[in-house]
């Protein structure tokens, strides 16, 4: 593996993209493309060399030769490849789908060998543009296609992807030594992790919370995440009644979350298809690391949670946009919720580590021909 490696993103204060530029090659990383959206454009900077196309754009030289009429394309197809040059790249990682695909014809004129990752809105809402499917047989010279779920997979391979290209990666997360240890009291305690956004579900979750505390109102729920939904969600504790049980956390510090995973037992998550846009999830992270943590997991049979969360052995599935089932789950999992957090916390050992998900991009990465 003495290849030099450059990753590719525009999301790239995303932990999970943190862990590729950090730990998958550690030392001989770059990375290229720009930071999402704010709070989480500065929660994991690059600590590895990195070419920003926003400010590469917003350059003098770069403005100027725009202004004399030169194709801005190719003047950062000729930025990137010195890029490559200055650091040695032999292999590229790009992210999504989507935001890759512009490179694909760099990269192929370079001879350079790349594997390009879907995780979620990137192998649904974006496949619903004809254009966009028929752009996407660019990556008939990728190594490997990969997705975060075998229900992802599958829809690659229908589009007409050869199913010897597209693998399942399910993304890995850290994993402790051991279980943390908790209160009595934490079965009855539930915790929400992810931006309130149509297809996190956010109101389904809190109305089958509050229909669970008109039997049990000793139960509580943190909720933590902003995003756009996230004045509606105010709006519905507000109007139900349920600011004792309910606390809305907005966007919170790292130390905050694991204070929270280590005193809630169960992890809970609606996650739908967005009505609107047929945005979906991959395999969300969150549940990932609620089963390392080994918590319950009630959830929704969406996309690739059916692949993570075992019905009945890790934790309680329902179809989505039915409140009132999980309300009935929230009801029911308290009573195994140290049952299902020991399987889940075996599961992800199993198949959910970081350490296998970078075995697995380093054998596409590096081994694969």
């Amino acid at each position: 593996m003495h290849r030099n490696l450059a990753v590719f993103s525009d999301d790239l204060g995303a932990s999970f993209i943190h862990l590729h530029l950090s730990n998958l090659h550690p030392g001989k990383t770059v990375a290229l493309g720009n930071y999402g959206a704010a709070p989480l454009a500065n929660l994991w900077p690059a600590e590895c060399p990195a070419l920003l196309f926003e400010q590469w754009k917003s350059r003098k030289s770069t403005r100027i030769a725009r202004h004399l009429g030169f194709d801005l394309g190719k003047l950062r197809d000729r930025e990137v490849e010195a890029f490559f040059k200055r650091h040695n790249i032999g292999v590229v990682l790009g992210e999504y789908l989507d935001q890759f695909l512009p490179f694909v014809p760099l990269m192929n004129r370079l001879r350079m060998p790349y594997v390009v990752q879907g995780h979620g809105y990137d192998v649904s809402e974006k496949l619903r543009d004809p254009e966009m499917v028929r752009k996407l047989s660019a990556y008939s010279s990728a190594q490997a296609i990969l997705t975060r779920s075998e229900f992802h997979r599958q829809r690659l391979i229908q589009l007409g992807f050869s199913a010897d290209k597209v693998h399942v990666n399910f993304g890995g997360v850290n994993v402790p030594s051991s279980i943390p240890l908790r209160d009595a009291d934490s079965d009855r305690r539930m915790l929400a992790i992810g931006r309130m956004v149509s297809k996190k579900g956010p109101i389904y979750l809190l109305e089958a919370f509050r229909l669970a505390c008109q039997k049990n109102p000793n139960l509580s729920l943190d909720y933590i995440g902003d995003g756009p939904l996230y004045p509606a969600a105010v709006e519905f504790v507000n109007a139900c009644g349920l600011n004792a049980q309910v606390r809305l956390h907005g966007f919170a510090s790292e130390e905050l979350k694991k204070e929270l995973v280590r005193k809630c037992g169960i992890f809970v998550q609606h996650s739908i298809t967005n009505p609107e846009t047929g945005d979906e999830e991959g395999l969300p992270a969150a549940i990932q690391e609620a089963m390392a943590h080994g918590m319950a997991v009630v959830s929704t049979r969406h996309a690739g949670i059916p692949e993570a969360v075992i019905e009945g052995k890790t934790g309680l599935l329902v179809d989505e946009g039915d409140s009132k089932a999980m309300a009935q789950a929230f009801l029911e999992v308290g009573a195994f919720a140290k049952q299902f957090g020991e399987a889940g916390y075996e599961e992800a050992l199993k198949k959910h580590s970081w350490s296998h998900e970078r075995d697995r991009l380093r054998h596409w990465l590096f081994e694969s021909k």
